[in-house]
C-alpha cells in the first residue's frame, strides 16, 4: 500500500491543537485521524490519484487557518443543522457535499456524507481508516 500523500496543506498542526478541540467539545479522534492531521492539515490528494478514486473526492479540509476551517464550518453545519452536533466535517466531494466523521458513542469513527441541497446524510464507511483505504492508491 501507498502511504496517503496530500498537497497543498495549511499552517501544520500541534497536538495541542486537537487536544484543545477534543476538550472543547468532549471529543476522542480516531489515532489515525489525529496522525493525519498532525502530518497535514487539510489539502488535496496528487493529481496522479484523482482518477484512480472510488469516490468522488475533493479534498480534506484545514482544522484550522485558511480561509474554510473545518472548526468554523462545524460550527456552521450545527447551527443551521442541529441533528449534526457531533458530526465533524472533515473533507468533502467535488460537488461540494461533506464528509462528517461521527465523534458520537453510538457510532463513533463512522464516515457519513452530507448531501447539502437537503438535510440527507448516508453512511460511506464503518472508519476513518476504511476512509482513507478508498483513496489511497494500491500499486
Amino acid at each position: 500500500m501507498t502511504k496517503m500523500i496530500l498537497e497543498q496543506s495549511e499552517h501544520p498542526l500541534t497536538p495541542a491543537d486537537l487536544d484543545e478541540l477534543e476538550k472543547l467539545y468532549n471529543w476522542k479522534f480516531p489515532e489515525s485521524f489525529r496522525q493525519l492531521y498532525l502530518q497535514y492539515n487539510g489539502g488535496y490528494l496528487p493529481d496522479k490519484w484523482m482518477e484512480h478514486e472510488d469516490i468522488v473526492f475533493g479534498g480534506f479540509d484545514s482544522i484550522r487557518y485558511g480561509k474554510s476551517p473545518a472548526e468554523e464550518v462545524y460550527l456552521n453545519l450545527i447551527e443551521a443543522y442541529p441533528q449534526f452536533v457531533n458530526l465533524f466535517p472533515f473533507a468533502y466531494d467535488r460537488f461540494g457535499h461533506d464528509f462528517l466523521l461521527s465523534l458520537r458513542e453510538e457510532d463513533h469513527g463512522t464516515i457519513y456524507m452530507f448531501i447539502m441541497d437537503g438535510e440527507d446524510f448516508f453512511e460511506v464507511v464503518d472508519t476513518f481508516d476504511e476512509f482513507l483505504d478508498l483513496l489511497i492508491v494500491h500499486e
